[in-house]
C-alpha cells in the first residue's frame, strides 16, 4: 500500500525528533560524566601501608611567570631523583592527563613538572592573544619555571623534555639555556614546515597500507595524493591537512599506531579525565584553539641548516611516526651540532614512544642520567 504524504511527513518528523532527542540525552550524559569526573585529583604515591609514600610528590600549583600565574602539575615517587620539566605538544595541548589512561612509569624516575605555558590548559586565560604567543617569551617563561624547580627541589640543573608541537620551544631552549638544563629530551621533534607530512610520509604510508592489506587505505590515499614527476602532489591543497591526518590514523602513524579517533581516543578521554575541573576541560580547549596561528606556530626548524645546540639533545622518535615525520628528524640529527647527540628510533612507536615503549624509552633516559648525574 502505497504510504500517503502525510503519513510520510509524520514518520519523517518522528524518526528526526527521536534522534535529536537521542543525540541531546547522550550529549547530556556525556557532559554530566565530564562534569562528575572534574574533581582537579592528582593520584599519590602509595607505600605497602596505602600512606601517602614520604618523600614523593602529587600536586597542581600554580606560579607567577612573567606578569601572569601559570599552572604546573608536579608528580614524583621521590623529591630526590632528578628533576624533569616537561613541555607538552600540540602546541597548546597539555599531556598530564594521558597518564590516567597509558602506562607511564616517567614519574618513579624524575620529579616531573608537566608545565601549561600561558594561554594553554590550566593557564588559559581569556585575556591573552595570539600575538602574545611568542618563541622568545615562551623561552623567558621556561626559564622561570626552570628557576622555581632548581629552587625548590635544591638542584643545579633540571632536564628537559618535549613533544611535538612543544618541542620547538625544547629545541630553541637547547640552544639558548645551557644554565638551566642539563640534556634535552626531543620526542616527535617538529622540524621543516616546509616540507608537508603527505610529501615526507606519502610512500612509507602506502608502503603500510600494502602490508596491511588495507584496499580502503590504499583508495583513501590515492583520493587525496597524485604523483607528478615523482613527487606527491595534493589534489586538493586546501584540505590536505585535515584529511592527511584521518590517513595517518587509518595506518597507524598518528599519535599511536592503535589510535584510529582523535575524538574517541583524545577529546573524550580528556573530557573524562579526574586531574581537571570541568571548567579546565572547557578552558583546555579553548587553548589549543588559541594556540593555534600564533607567532610561535610560525616559528621553524629546518633540517636543511646546520643548528648548534649547548646541551646534549637525545631525539625519540617512533618509527611509525608521520605527524612529524621521522625521517625529517633523522635529516636534523645529521646538521645538529651539539656536545653528544643521540638518535633512538622505536620500532613499534608512531608519534608518542613515551607512552607507547614506556619501559624501552625510560631505559634510554636514565643511561643518560648515570652519565651526566642530576
Amino acid at each position: 500500500m502505497k504510504m500517503s504524504r502525510k503519513v510520510w511527513v509524520k514518520r519523517m518528523i518522528w524518526v528526526i525528533g527521536t534522534a535529536v532527542l537521542i543525540l541531546v540525552m547522550g550529549c547530556g550524559i556525556f557532559f554530566g560524566a565530564a562534569a562528575v569526573t572534574g574533581r582537579a585529583e592528582i593520584e599519590p604515591f602509595y607505600d605497602e601501608n596505602g600512606d601517602v609514600l614520604e618523600g614523593s610528590v602529587a600536586e597542581r600549583c600554580r606560579i607567577q611567570v612573567g606578569d601572569r600565574e601559570n599552572g604546573l602539575i608536579i608528580r614524583g615517587k621521590s623529591v630526590d631523583n632528578p628533576v624533569l620539566l616537561f613541555i607538552s605538544g600540540g602546541p597548546g595541548v597539555p599531556q598530564y592527563w594521558l597518564n590516567e589512561y597509558y602506562p607511564n612509569k616517567l614519574e618513579e624516575d624524575f620529579t616531573v613538572c608537566w608545565w601549561d605555558w600561558a594561554g594553554e590548559g590550566l593557564s588559559y586565560d581569556s585575556s591573552i592573544k595570539k600575538e602574545d604567543i611568542t618563541t622568545k617569551r615562551l623561552e623567558a617563561d621556561a626559564s622561570q619555571v626552570a628557576d622555581y624547580l632548581k629552587e625548590r627541589f635544591g638542584k643545579d640543573k633540571v632536564y628537559l623534555m618535549a613533544h611535538s608541537g612543544g618541542s620547538k620551544l625544547g629545541f630553541r631552549l637547547a640552544q639558548d639555556d645551557p644554565e638551566d638544563f642539563y640534556c634535552y629530551f626531543a620526542m616527535g621533534q617538529a622540524v621543516s614546515k616546509d616540507v608537508k607530512r603527505y610529501q615526507a610520509g606519502y610512500d612509507f604510508v602506502k608502503k603500510t597500507f600494502e602490508e596491511q592489506g588495507n584496499k580502503k587505505g590504499l583508495k583513501r590515499l590515492e583520493s587525496l595524493i597524485t604523483i607528478e614527476n615523482g613527487q606527491p602532489i595534493a589534489k586538493k591543497p586546501e584540505r590536505i591537512g585535515s584529511d592527511w591526518e584521518g590517513v595517518l590514523l587509518m595506518a597507524g602513524c598518528a599519535t599511536t599506531r592503535e589510535m584510529r579517533s582523535d575524538a574517541r581516543e583524545i577529546f573524550f578521554p580528556q573530557m573524562l579525565s579526574k586531574c581537571y575541573t570541568f571548567g579546565e576541560k572547557i578552558d583546555y580547549w579553548r587553548g589549543k584553539m588559541l594556540n593555534r596561528d600564533t607567532p610561535y606556530d610560525d616559528d621553524d626548524i629546518s633540517y636543511k641548516d646546520e643548528h648548534p645546540v649547548q646541551i646534549p639533545v637525545c631525539f625519540i622518535s617512533g618509527k611509525y611516526d608521520y605527524t612529524c615525520p621521522v625521517n625529517m628528524v633523522e635529516k636534523l640529527y645529521e646538521n645538529l651540532d651539539a656536545p653528544e647527540k643521540e638518535l633512538y628510533i622505536f620500532e613499534d612507536s608512531a608519534h608518542s614512544p613515551l607512552w607507547e615503549e614506556n619501559d624501552q624509552v625510560l631505559e634510554v633516559m636514565r643511561e643518560k642520567v648515570e652519565k651526566l648525574g642530576q
